[in-house]
């Protein structure tokens, strides 16, 4: 059948004929408009009442092209997880709909011969299922029991009816709602009911012609698929279909008849019936998951330790052949989301032994636990199983079997990994790398990880044979692959046996020695030395053994070694950052090493071919700039003339590789301080390419590229670089966007203002600068308006220590211009409005009162440094006796939320610079004597230091100690210190000497009439700071 006519976008009608038409037009049309029409068709039909069940039909027209019902199947999946389960979205399936739908589709799989098809059919039913069971679909499970018991004979339509219910068990075995596990596990027993008999049924069917040819080979092997999905149910209902498995009967039946059909099926194994040893490996499954997820039920259930044994047994017989075997590799299609596991079946059971093993150790030394109420009975009887399983199977003799297996025969290097090598050194380098977190999937792995649990819970059984078997590296006669295996496991039992081994006399007397070996296959030996060394210091090094080990690794690292394969030279790189990330690693006994190590790290680089690898490098040498400190700068170099290559070569979409560049670099700026200002040339070009907004490498870089600017910044001294000075803008625009990079940004403006005042006080930048000061400050947070407040406070200072009174007022007109000071009158404005109210009702200010703090802040500092100018800024308001009334009640009442006494002074000296003025401020000030009384007593007592009471605790003739860690910007921000007038400045002579001199303004007459409506107890608090202040400071 051909629907080959063009689809006419909105305007064709919606019905069957139409809609397989269109999904022609989207799977097989070549001309991309036909494509593009079809697709646009299809999301105009989705807001139609009869889209969903129209597609349904579409699917189950068994006369249509098969691409064509895929199709429709696919886009009716994508229709349930979009539009079933919310009823406010705009394309809502409606209940008549999901109705109609529900009716159809059990058919949709058991009447289906395609297994593709078939299967997506039944991923739809799962979805439905557990959202409407059992609340709008109730009877769907029995429905489906009902059917699969009338198809028992009938295989085909059976495996379309059980991989229904598989997928259904998959989806609601995943549910987290509590109504959804509940129903699962009231429908369980009569699941398992009928699924036990089905299973029963099947197995007599092809069992005896697997064991002795009777029957027909097509029967057997229909029934065989259907024995196997139907276990695989199984298995998964008697994990989350009981709370406690082993106290249900039929349960017990399973699980015992899984144990002997284990054993069965293994001496019928063979590679023309792969379904036989995909029935092993799900025995195998509910074993391992019983164990995992019902620890006590396992312990309980019949058999357990016998079974625990069979698959030791198992173990034990595969460790023999191990050396030989291919080993597990992933495969299977490329389509596929998880791709199976392959490799010879034996090998893969053993992996399941060992697995089982782990989770019978865990069981039997960690107790689980679980928020869920038990019964002191239930925890009786759970303890009691567990206690049983531990004494029947982990005897001292068992223990020593396991670990002696392990160390002997399933740690060793196979010749599979030799060939491995030499085929793709790289390559299979960096899956060894990344192989000790797959112990799910490989061998050695998890027997690394048994062998550890087993050292943990047992570690004063085996500590003996285990120092015995370590004594085999002394030995000369041992082979290499036998001496790989006692350092791998030298190297796991590392943290455990450091009280009980002294390591460093076999690095000097065996290991040294045989780091230098030169006999065949020695790069086994060696790459396994690097993995030890790595191992091993961190946890405990003599400090005279370590020189030795940073020969070994120079040794490792030379190309012109012909045994320092490029496996045996990445390891050393790779595991060397161990080495120099130990605390005790020292620059100095280093230092020898240091030129080729650096060398050698830079050029393997730029050798390897794996972009992993080649960040694992770099993350080295990274780690040893750090370490290396100062030392560092003789090589810089060295380092620097490889990364720019490093970065150009790195590609487009090597933005990892680009990170990793700009992390070097920063360890490089901060080790060699103001000496890396010779590379800016270098490293500015590659900030600027970082930083360009709209840029991908912007999206990935963005976060590394700030922070090596600032460092690069913090570790410059004036006169900046021209194309540092050129960046400015940069970080003023990241600063006015107020990005989630906010608090590096700020601290790389406030870098440039300590550094480069001159130029960010030229016409050009101020009123940028101002704008992106007061995005910064309007924020919640309280870290960023502390910052933000400082570097306002400095390019303040700055202003009038560069230009004073006219360079002063000129940043004054731009605050004013910028509408900077009237944001901040505005908050103030705000603040009192919000504090006239009170009630339920009452307005709440759009500052914190820690932000409010801030404002005043900088307004008292600007009228420390000019007190005229402040008031005269204060006319953008209004006339200055409305604004001062609002003005002076939050500035006084402010104070009262101040904590930090530096932030008290400011304001105190703020304030108080207003008496100098002349009217009409000063009779304003006057106003408010009682309010300048009442907080100076306050905040001078605040002031006071504790321990001599009288003294002004903030004033000081030191000079704060230079170090030598300071940068320039440290000495710049040190001497606005110590010129601030917080220090310079003792409070209670300068409240004093301006209250004088506003009683000289406004006449002794006047000030002494407006003094005499002063509460009289304020007034004699005040003078009594007078008699308690000291009779001298230092001057």
């Amino acid at each position: 059948m051909n629907f080959s006519i063009e689809v006419e976008g909105a305007a064709s009608p919606l019905n069957h004929v139409e809609l397989a038409r269109t999904l022609q037009s989207a799977t097989s049309s070549q001309d991309h408009h036909k494509r593009q029409a079809a697709d646009q068709q299809l999301s105009s039909w989705q807001g139609h009442k009869d889209f969903h069940s129209t597609l349904q039909a579409v699917f189950l027209d068994n006369s249509l092209p098969r691409e064509i019902r895929f199709l429709a199947i696919i886009q009716l999946k994508n229709g349930i997880d979009n539009c079933w389960r919310v009823h406010t979205v705009r394309n809502a399936i409606q209940p008549a709909e999901k109705q109609l739908i529900r009716s159809n589709l059990l058919r949709g799989s058991i009447q289906e011969r395609d297994p593709q098809l078939a299967l997506h059919n039944a991923i739809v039913v799962a979805k439905i299922v557990r959202i409407d069971f059992p609340g709008e679909w109730p009877d769907v499970l029995d429905n489906l029991v009902a059917q699969i018991r009338a198809l028992r004979d009938d295989d085909q339509s059976l495996a379309g009816a059980l991989l229904i219910l598989l997928r259904i068990v998959k989806e609601l075995g995943t549910a987290r709602l509590l109504k959804s596990q509940k129903a699962l596990q009231a429908m369980t027993p009569a699941l398992v009911q009928v699924l036990g008999e089905i299973y029963d049924a099947k197995t007599r069917l092809w069992l005896p012609f697997m064991t002795n040819g009777q029957g027909d080979e097509m029967n057997a092997l229909a029934a065989m698929g259907n024995s196997l999905t139907t276990f695989r149910i199984l298995r998964r209902l008697l994990i989350v279909g009981y709370e406690f498995p082993h106290r249900d009967e039929m349960v017990q039946q399973i699980w015992s008849f899984s144990q002997s059909q284990l054993g069965q099926l293994l001496n019928m194994v063979n590679d023309k019936y792969p379904l036989l040893g995909k029935h092993l490996l799900q025995f195998t499954k509910l074993h391992i998951e019983m164990a995992s997820s019902h620890p006590a039920s396992f312990a309980a259930l019949p058999g357990s330790p016998e079974l625990a044994r069979a698959y030791w047994n198992l173990v034990a017989e595969f460790s023999v052949v191990y050396g030989q075997s291919e080993g597990i590799r992933p495969g299977g299609s490329s389509s596929e989301a998880k791709p199976r596991a392959e490799g010879p079946l034996l090998e893969r059971l053993a992996l399941k032994g060992l697995l089982l093993m782990r989770a019978c150790v865990k069981m039997t030394h960690r107790s689980v636990q679980t928020i869920r109420y038990r019964s002191k009975e239930d925890t009786r009887e759970q303890q009691e199983a567990v206690a049983a399983i531990k004494s029947k199977l982990f005897s001292d003799e068992f223990v020593n079997q396991i670990v002696r297996i392990i160390i002997t025969h399933l740690l060793v290097f196979r010749k599979a990994d030799m060939d491995a090598w030499e085929e793709d050194p790289q390559e299979w380098e960096q899956r060894e790398e990344s192989q000790g977190s797959a112990y799910e999937w490989e061998v050695r792995p998890c027997a690394e990880k048994l062998f550890l649990d087993l050292l943990t819970h047992y570690k004063t059984l085996l500590l003996e044979p285990l120092l015995a078997y370590f004594a085999m590296a002394q030995d000369p006669q041992t082979s290499i692959t036998a001496k790989d295996a006692v350092y791998t496991t030298m190297g796991l039992a590392a943290a455990l046996v450091e009280s009980s081994f002294d390591f460093d006399s076999i690095v000097r007397s065996v290991v040294a020695a045989d780091a230098v070996q030169t006999t065949p296959m020695c790069q086994i030996l060696r790459r396994r030395i690097a993995i030890l060394l790595s191992q091993w210091v961190p946890v405990k090094i003599g400090k005279e053994t370590r020189p030795l080990v940073y020969e070994i690794f120079r040794h490792f690292l030379n190309p012109n070694d012909p045994h320092n394969d490029i496996v045996v030279r990445i390891t050393a790189a790779r595991q060397f950052k161990a080495v120099v990330d130990e605390f005790g690693f020292d620059e100095t006994v280093f230092a020898p090493q240091a030129p080729d190590v650096l060398r050698e790290l830079i050029n393997l680089v730029q050798t390897v071919e794996i972009d992993e690898t080649k960040l694992a490098i770099i993350e080295t040498l990274r780690s040893l700039i750090s370490r290396m400190d100062r030392s560092v700068t003789q090589f810089s170099d060295l380092v620097m003339d490889a990364l720019p290559g490093v970065w150009s070569s790195a590609g487009e979409l090597g933005y990892m590789m680009k990170q990793a560049v700009l992390t070097i670099l920063l360890s490089l700026v901060s080790a060699m301080r103001t000496d890396s200002q010779r590379y800016h040339h270098l490293v500015l070009p590659l900030i600027t390419e970082a930083t360009q907004e709209g840029t991908e490498a912007y999206v990935y870089l963005i976060e590394e590229a700030l922070d090596l600017w600032l460092n690069l910044l913090q570790n410059s001294q004036p006169p900046l670089l021209g194309e540092l000075l050129s960046l400015a803008p940069v970080g003023i625009k990241q600063l006015t966007d107020q990005t989630e990079h906010v608090g590096t940004c700020i601290t790389i403006v406030g870098s440039y203002i300590a550094l480069a005042p001159q130029t960010l006080l030229e016409d050009q930048y101020r009123q940028p600068l101002l704008r992106s000061l007061l995005a910064s400050l309007d924020t919640k947070a309280n870290e960023q308006i502390t910052v933000t407040t400082r570097y306002i406070e400095m390019i303040l200072r700055m202003s009038h220590q560069i230009g004073g009174d006219h360079g002063f007022r000129l940043l004054m007109q731009d605050m004013v211009e910028t509408g900077f000071l009237k944001h901040l009158l505005g908050g103030i404005r705000d603040a009192y409005d919000a504090h006239q109210t009170s009630g339920p009702k009452r307005k709440q200010s759009r500052l914190s009162p820690f932000g409010l703090g801030s404002y005043f802040t900088i307004l008292s500092r600007i009228a420390v440094i000019d007190p005229s100018i402040f008031v005269a800024m204060l006319g953008i308001e209004g006339p200055i006796e409305n604004v001062w009334g609002w003005l002076s009640v939050e500035w006084f009442a402010c104070f009262d939320s101040i904590a930090e006494p530096d932030r008290l002074k400011l304001n105190l000296l703020g304030i108080t610079r207003l008496l100098e003025l002349p009217q009409p401020m000063a009779g304003l000030s006057l106003g408010k004597l009682q309010d300048y009384f009442s907080m100076w007593t306050s905040v001078i007592c605040q002031l006071w230091d504790d321990d001599a009471p009288g003294y002004d605790a903030l004033y000081t003739t030191e000079r704060p100690p230079s170090t030598e860690w300071d940068t320039h910007k440290d000495v710049v921000e040190r001497e606005l210190y110590v010129t601030d007038p917080i220090r310079t400045v003792i409070s209670y002579p300068f409240v004093k000497e301006r209250l004088q001199g506003l009683a000289q303004i406004v006449g002794e007459q006047t000030f002494q009439e407006s003094l005499a409506n002063v509460d009289k107890d304020v007034v004699a608090g005040f003078q009594d700071l007078g008699n308690r202040s000291s009779i001298s400071h230092p001057a």
